[in-house]
Parts: C-alpha cells; structure tokens; sequence
C-alpha cells in the first residue's frame, strides 16, 4: 500500500479509503475475484484510476487493506486476559460471526472463489497471520509451554483456518455451538 494507514490521516485520505474498501466489497458480492478490474472499483467508488493508484498497486494490494481493516475490527475484540483454548475458541467465533453478518460475501467466496481461489488465499493467508502473531506473543509470555511458541502459533492458526473453511465451504450452514465443538474436540486432540 501506498500510504502508511497506522499515521495519522486526513479526513479526506479516510473517506477514499473507505471508498475503495465498499467499493470492492460492493463488487465481491457480485463476482468472483478474479474478474474485478480496477474500473469496476473505481465506478463503484466514484474516484477515478489516478486517485486508485495514488493509494493502491494493484487490485490485490486493495485486497490486503481490505483483510487488515476487517482484521483489525475482529481482533480488537479479543480479550487479553483469557486462556490458551478461550483466545483460539473466541478467534474462530469473531470470523464466523464475521462471515454470519456479511452473508453476500460469504455467498460469493463459496459460490464463485472455492477454496483454492485468489480471494480466498488472500483472505486465508491474512488471517493465518494475524492469528499467528496473537498466538506468538501469547506463548512467548508463558513460560509453561514446551513447544516453541513459533510452532505452536503456527499450529493454532492453521487449525482455525482450517475449521473456518471447513465450516465455509463443506457444511455452510452449519450452527457456530457445533463449530465450536469441533474446534475444541481438535484442540484436545479430537478424541472421545
């Protein structure tokens, strides 16, 4: 991205970016990924190419601000002061309870960008991230763990990625009480 979001913006930088963010949220409710353009951004947004370029690289550097804001909005809700399973548990049910309220997106992920697309690799590599980052300084603080909390961060995360799409594309309709279940039946190592 073209502009450094943690400084302080002007009114004005703010408004464009949220152009921009509705706009490509407009726009993945209607088409996969893939077939946006920087033209139907920009229509949607009302902000010509130039002002486009003047923030963003491409139409994939876009897609990253967007998982940031999102990601940002979800991880502020997470408690600090909840165990291991709590933090993991409460992760995975602020991205459901994401995906819940913005159904159109979630229709056009799994109808138009299955799990192998652009879109959701994006999406899905941000959010193995951030989760990774959550986790790691979680376990860097605690002095019980015997894993190394690199190893451990990346094992968490890819667990929650992985029930998130499991939940997304294999049983969408799902009810987030047994997504629940089935996360921490992984977490206690799916056994009975």
């Amino acid at each position: 991205m073209k502009i450094d979001v943690t400084k302080h913006l002007t009114l004005g930088a703010k408004r464009t970016l949220k152009a921009f963010r509705m706009a490509l949220f407009e726009a993945l409710g209607e088409k996969e990924f893939d077939k946006i353009t920087v033209n139907d951004i920009c229509k949607k947004s009302e902000y010509p190419r130039a002002t486009f370029y003047n923030y963003f690289d491409d139409k994939y550097d876009l897609l990253q601000y967007f998982w940031s804001y999102i990601g940002k909005d979800i991880l502020s809700k997470i408690s600090d002061d909840s165990d291991d399973e709590e933090g993991i548990i409460s992760i995975f049910n602020l991205l459901l309870d994401f995906f819940d309220r913005h159904q159109d997106l979630v229709k056009n992920i799994t109808k138009n960008n299955g799990v192998d697309s652009n879109l959701w690799r994006s999406m899905s590599g941000y959010l193995r991230q951030e989760a990774n980052k959550l986790v790691y300084d979680y376990c860097s603080t605690n002095n019980q763990i015997e894993v190394p909390a690199k190893l451990l961060a990346r094992f968490y995360s890819d667990l929650i990625i992985a029930v998130l799409e499991w939940c997304l594309f294999e049983q969408p309709n799902i009810d987030s009480k047994t997504a629940d279940k089935y996360l921490t039946s992984l977490l206690n190592g799916g056994f009975k």
